[in-house]
């Protein structure tokens, strides 16, 4: 879904800043597989976080799947969806941007962009992780309050889809994580770039 390339810091020099990353979104198959691999790993991961708080925290009954409960969960997906990007908007407009949504249909993903926004590392850190680490909490309190109930494992299946829906999020972060602190991050529709200080030997790829 993404793929690194550079391009001439020169693009910036004359705000004091220069370009270190620009990332593209759908542009390499191979990346692609990559990042489409990890929502496996992190449904894999939270899968198993997530049963074992379900059983022991939610004290969860067995769940009988009837054609309600199957509809209740599918609807549910759909609702995680939106929250999640809408999470990501919110904290667009926190920090002053104005979010943009849609949908990426060669990468099979749902998407809030704020195209032109410049945002600090951490501000960027918060709108990509927010709605993993936001509904995951959100879940772990749910289960707890509904202790008891089969409610309890829809909020955990539910938690796990938003986890999965991460990966993108989660990859993003991972680089966004290797740059110095004074980089800031310019969303754009197609990915991202990565501006730091010109003078500022950090940034990576």
């Amino acid at each position: 879904m993404i793929e690194h390339t550079s391009e001439p810091p020169s693009a910036r020099r004359d705000t004091g800043w220069t370009q270190v990353l620009y990332w593209r979104i759908n542009e390499s198959p191979g990346l692609a597989l990559k990042i489409n691999a990890l929502a496996l790993v992190l449904a894999a991961v939270s899968g198993f976080a997530f049963v074992w708080i379900a059983r022991r925290v939610g004290g969860a009954p067995k769940l009988t799947w009837h054609a309600q409960e199957c509809v209740i969960f599918v609807v549910g997906i759909a609702v995680v969806l939106f929250i999640h990007e809408g999470i990501h908007g919110v904290l667009m407009r926190a920090f002053g941007a104005r979010p943009r949504f849609g949908f990426y249909v060669r990468g099979g993903m749902f998407y809030a962009k704020a195209p032109g926004h410049s945002f600090t590392r951490g501000q960027y850190l918060s709108v990509v992780l927010g709605p993993l680490v936001g509904l995951s909490l959100l879940g772990c309190m749910a289960i707890a309050l509904l202790a008891g109930t089969a409610a309890v494992w829809f909020v955990a299946l539910w938690a796990i889809v938003n986890a999965s829906a991460s990966n993108a999020d989660a990859w993003i972060a991972a680089f966004i994580l290797r740059q110095p602190d004074a980089a800031r991050v310019v969303d754009e529709l197609d990915g991202f770039r990565v501006l730091v200080p010109l003078g500022d030997p950090g940034g990576s790829g």
